[in-house]
Order: C-alpha cells, then sequence, then structure tokens
C-alpha cells in the first residue's frame, strides 16, 4: 500500500478522484490473524464474538487490558466492523505495481523484518 501512496503524487490521472487499493482476496480480520499466526509459527489464539460489545465497549476493554488509550483503539476497532473491499479497481490500473496475495505480502513483510532485525545500527 506504502507503494501507491508514494507514487500517487507523480501521476496527474490521481488527482481529484479517490483511488482505491487492494487484494482481490477478501480475508476477515481474524483470517489475516490465523495466517500471521501460522506464517510465523505461532499458536492460533482462540476468538470468542461477542454480538453486543459495541466498537465504544471495545475500545474500552482494550483499555483495561494493553496499554492502548481508548481514545486511539476507538478508531481502529470501528474500522474493524466495516467491510473494506474494492468496488472500482480502475484507479489501481493506473500505477506499474499489482496487488500480491496476502500470503506473499506476509511472507515478504517478516522476511523484511528479519533483514532489518539481522543489520547493524
Amino acid at each position: 500500500m506504502l507503494r501507491y501512496l508514494v507514487d500517487c503524487p507523480g501521476l496527474p490521472e490521481t488527482r481529484s478522484r479517490e483511488i482505491q487499493i487492494g487484494s482481490p482476496e477478501v480475508l476477515t480480520y481474524g483470517r489475516m490473524l490465523d495466517q500471521m499466526a501460522d506464517a510465523l509459527g505461532l499458536r492460533r489464539r482462540p476468538r470468542i464474538p461477542v454480538p453486543l460489545l459495541t466498537p465504544w465497549l471495545s475500545s474500552h476493554w482494550i483499555g483495561l487490558i494493553t496499554p492502548v488509550d481508548a481514545g486511539v483503539a476507538r478508531p481502529l476497532v470501528e474500522g474493524l466492523s466495516t467491510d473494506t473491499t474494492v468496488t472500482d479497481a480502475s484507479g489501481m490500473a493506473l500505477f506499474d505495481f499489482q496487488p500480491r496475495p496476502f500470503k506473499q505480502a506476509l511472507r515478504e513483510a517478516i522476511a523484511e523484518d528479519a533483514l532489518g532485525r539481522a543489520a547493524p545500527s
């Protein structure tokens, strides 16, 4: 996604329009967490759905069990409750870049992180 943000100012065709970017895959946040755990060789964490937990309550719960402030957590939680699928892929055609499948992007990010950790500071 960062590649699009870097390239966007140099493309006049991107001005004054919405550019939707994303993979053709549609994954839930839970599925992404499971795939990340698998890729890192970690145990998948159990999840218990709580249908009555609103984003407001969730953000306070996060504030109780993590160091994240509820004011920061609330917009993040609200974002998780909204589908973010690409409905107009025409903007992606303006870029010389093809989205990768989630598992491939995940493998690349893990490898890049490992290289960054191995490099002397």
